[in-house]
């Protein structure tokens, strides 16, 4: 005969099931705010001195487009617009011939800009330094943009001579961008002055990156830790063995790598957050899998155990 639920337990899980749901709701919005936070304090950002440069300048916004730590790179495009006697009177083209210089690991680091045309944007491709991808999700790497402008040499009729007197020509640099699982910061470096850019960015992974990172490697020892409960129960009889368990087990085996390489930027196999969880489960899940066959095979299809 089926017993009946009574009132109050019906009302308890019902409040219970209501206490859950408000939980669940609240923890959504926190984390929501969290990441719309750190999507501020993550983001590059220098403001442009445009007192110390004058009117006659050189307007440089960069933009940081990506940043690969495996690859060591982070690319920024740079936005360069005249002012003052630099500019025509259209505000955009330039009244003289100008060259850039950029510190650019990969492609070219000067560039020419003609008198009477636009300055086409420009892409550098900085080296990060001093940091190494493997060590995610603790890696931190740092990489600097220098640039500044001189009066072309390669004019016709223009010697370095008669350019050496105005050499000096003012940069209005600012910088913003983010990108995603990371946190960059951005700062103007010692040698930075009016007429030459140097700033130092510091690269490393976000804090709700990390978080998740830290997440799936907690969720791949606590399933470890249950299968193994699960072997040693099997082990010492006190739990009689169903073909389902070769199943789940086998099934874990190809579903952590997939669990792992969910995780925000992960480099591929062999970081240190790999060392830390991954590699670990993995072997003790394949063990565990071997003793739970082993013990079927040599008990038989019908061995004992205590359900």
């Amino acid at each position: 005969m089926n017993e009946t639920t009574s009132p109050g337990k019906s009302k308890t899980g019902l409040i219970a099931a209501v206490a859950v749901l408000i939980v669940l709701a609240i923890m959504f919005v926190v984390v929501l705010k969290l990441y719309r936070n750190e999507s501020d304090n993550r983001s590059a950002s220098i403001t442009p001195d445009t007192a110390q440069t004058g009117e006659n300048r050189i307007d440089a916004s960069a933009k940081i487009v990506s940043a690969d730590p495996v690859k060591g790179d982070l690319v920024v495009r740079l936005e360069l617009t005249p002012h003052g006697n630099f500019a025509a009177e259209d505000g955009v083209t330039l009244t003289r011939d100008l060259e850039l210089f950029v510190s650019s690991a990969n492609g070219k680091q000067s560039y020419e800009f003609k008198k009477g045309k636009r300055m086409n944007p420009v892409e550098a491709v900085l080296d990060m330094y001093n940091g190494d991808a493997m060590d995610y999700p603790f890696d931190e790497h740092e990489a600097a943009l220098e640039m500044y402008f001189q009066p072309s040499t390669a004019a016709k009729g223009t010697s370095a001579d008669a350019s050496a007197g105005e050499a000096a020509i003012p940069v209005a640099f600012e910088m913003f961008g983010a990108v995603n699982g990371l946190e960059i910061e951005a700062e103007k470096a010692k040698e930075n002055t009016a007429d030459y850019v140097s700033v130092d960015l510091s690269v490393k992974r976000a804090a709700t990156a990390r978080f998740f990172s830290f997440f799936i490697m907690s969720a791949m020892w606590l399933l470890t830790l249950a299968v193994i409960f699960l072997a040693f129960h099997v082990l010492t009889d006190r739990r009689k063995i169903e073909i389902g368990m070769f199943s789940f087990l086998g099934a874990l085996l190809f579903a952590f790598p997939a669990l792992r390489n969910s995780q925000p930027g992960t480099p591929p196999i062999g970081t240190y957050g790999d060392f830390m969880a991954f590699f670990w489960a993995e072997m003790l899940i394949a063990l565990c899998l071997l003793v739970v066959v082993s013990t079927w095979l040599i008990r038989g299809p019908g061995g004992a155990g205590k359900a």
